[in-house]
Order: structure tokens, then C-alpha cells, then sequence
């Protein structure tokens, strides 16, 4: 047996029920750092679109025409 394979198991519970055993408090904090890893990974994949981009306009600037007869 495979013991690299990993089974996932979601348990859905209304959120009136999740309500009840976590405080309101915390759910905003939770929602708040769930944006806040959003966020972070937006701006990982910012900074790596404008690496590409930057390597791109690099590229294309190091190239010289050559005159072929």
C-alpha cells in the first residue's frame, strides 16, 4: 500500500450550528485571516507576474539585429 496517498474528508455543518460552539469573535478573526492569506498570495503572484514581465523586457532589449545578405 501507498502510504504517500492522502484522502481528504470535508465535513460541511450549517453555519448556524457552527455558530453555536465557536464565538463571533473568533469567526471574524477566522474570516479576517482567511483574507488576509488571500491577500498574501495575491501579492506572491504579483510579484512573480512582474518578475516575468521585468525578465521579458530584459530579453527583448538584449536583442540585436543582424543584418543577413
Amino acid at each position: 500500500m501507498d502510504k504517500s496517498r492522502t484522502k481528504e474528508i470535508r465535513i460541511s455543518i450549517p453555519e448556524e450550528l457552527f455558530s453555536l460552539f465557536i464565538p463571533e469573535k473568533t469567526l471574524d478573526h477566522l474570516i479576517n485571516a482567511k483574507k488576509e492569506m488571500l491577500l498574501a498570495f495575491r501579492a506572491l503572484i504579483d510579484a512573480k507576474i512582474e518578475s516575468l514581465e521585468k525578465r521579458g523586457s530584459q530579453k527583448a532589449a538584449n536583442r540585436k539585429k543582424i543584418k543577413i545578405d
